[in-house]
């Protein structure tokens, strides 16, 4: 079995709200919805860990097998979706600037199918940037901040 990967670009933005605030959301999954407009649900097995299970549906998918892949204390939260051939994997960071934040998006695709699920999953880049800028919005809101235009980056991979 040939085992392959598929990096997707890196998304990219910035909040004026510390970068904690950020890792809190990510970590409390049943808030994903909220900032994540394609996403029905994140439901864990277990509280919060690395290798905790899970699954997780896309308001126009099925639910699939997903699990807590990492956490570094406010400053990483990564999960991994368990594909038909494949894992997706998606790495939250959030990096204190002089602003308040820098924040980053890593995806990537592993397995023997790993070409064919991000070829189907093209736009993927895009649907994380949108989210990521919803999740800034909702953040900021909370603490106060006015409603702004949020410029996400959509680095090469």
């Amino acid at each position: 079995m040939i085992h392959g990967m598929m990096t997707f670009p890196v998304i990219t933005a910035r909040s004026l709200v510390a970068p904690e605030y950020f890792h809190a959301r990510w970590c409390d999954v049943t808030t994903h919805p909220e900032w994540a407009p394609g996403m029905e649900y994140i439901r864990l097995e277990e509280p919060l860990g690395i290798g905790v299970r899970g699954v997780m549906k896309t308001r126009d998918g099925e639910e699939t097998p997903m699990m807590v892949s990492d956490i570094v204390p406010g400053l990483a939260f990564q999960d991994t979706v368990f594909l038909d051939g494949g894992t997706l994997t998606v790495r939250h960071e959030s990096h204190r600037d002089d602003a308040g934040s820098r924040l980053e998006l890593h995806a990537r695709i592993d397995g023997p199918r790993a070409e064919e699920l991000a070829s189907s999953m093209a736009g993927l880049d895009e649907v994380l940037a949108s989210d990521l800028a919803g999740l800034i919005a909702v953040v900021e809101r909370e603490h106060g901040h006015r409603e702004r235009d949020v410029v996400t980056g959509i680095l090469p991979s």
